[in-house]
C-alpha cells in the first residue's frame, strides 16, 4: 500500500526517469530466508518419465497404482458411512443390472463371488440383497453361493518333454 501511494505521488518526469535508470536493491528482503528457501528447504519436483506427454495439471493427478477396482479403502468406507461387514451401497443395482462391463473378471461379493462369512442375503440394513438367479436357481454371474468348485488343472504334476526345444518344427 505504501509503495502504491509513493508511486502515485511521483510526477510523470520522475516516473520516466525511474523507467530509464532504475535503482537496484530497493526491495527489503531477508536474504537468510531467501537462502533457506532455495537451498535448505528445496525439494526435487516429481518429473515425468522420458517420452511422457506433459499437459497442464498433470502434477495434480491422483496416482492410481495402489488402487484396485472393487477394493474399498478405509477412507471411502468411512465417507460412505458403511459399517464393518456391510455391503457397498451400489450392490443392489449391480445385482439388478449386472456387473460392470469394463471389468468382466472382477469378483464382487454378493454378485459373482461368495459373501463374507456371517453375512446374510436380504434387503434389511447390513444384508447383501438377493443374488440374480435363473429359473432353475443357478446364479447368473458366477459362484455367488460358494458351492461350485471348479477343478483347476494342476500343471505341476504333468511331465514336461525336455527333449525338444520350444518352437522347433
Amino acid at each position: 500500500q505504501a509503495y502504491i501511494e509513493k508511486e502515485d505521488s511521483k510526477k510523470l518526469k520522475q516516473k520516466q526517469r525511474e523507467r530509464m535508470q532504475p535503482k537496484m536493491g530497493k526491495m527489503d528482503i531477508d536474504y537468510q530466508v531467501l537462502h533457506d528457501a532455495f537451498f535448505k528447504y528445496q525439494t526435487k519436483p516429481k518429473l515425468t518419465s522420458h517420452g511422457d506427454l506433459y499437459y497442464e495439471g498433470k502434477e495434480f493427478e491422483v496416482k492410481l497404482r495402489e488402487m484396485k477396482p472393487g477394493m474399498l479403502s478405509r477412507e471411502l468406507k468411512e465417507a460412505l458411512g458403511m459399517p464393518e461387514g456391510a455391503p457397498p451401497p451400489w450392490l443392489i443395482n449391480m445385482q439388478r443390472y449386472g456387473p460392470p462391463p469394463s471389468y468382466p473378471s472382477l469378483k464382487i461379493p454378493g454378485l459373482n463371488a461368495p459373501i463374507p462369512l456371517g453375512a446374510t442375503f436380504g434387503y434389511r440394513p447390513g444384508e447383501w440383497g438377493k443374488p440374480p438367479v435363473d429359473e432353475h436357481g443357478r446364479p447368473l454371474y458366477g459362484d455367488v453361493f460358494g458351492i461350485l468348485q471348479l477343478d483347476e488343472p494342476n500343471y505341476d504334476e504333468e511331465p514336461v518333454d525336455r527333449s525338444k526345444h520350444w518352437g522347433d518344427l
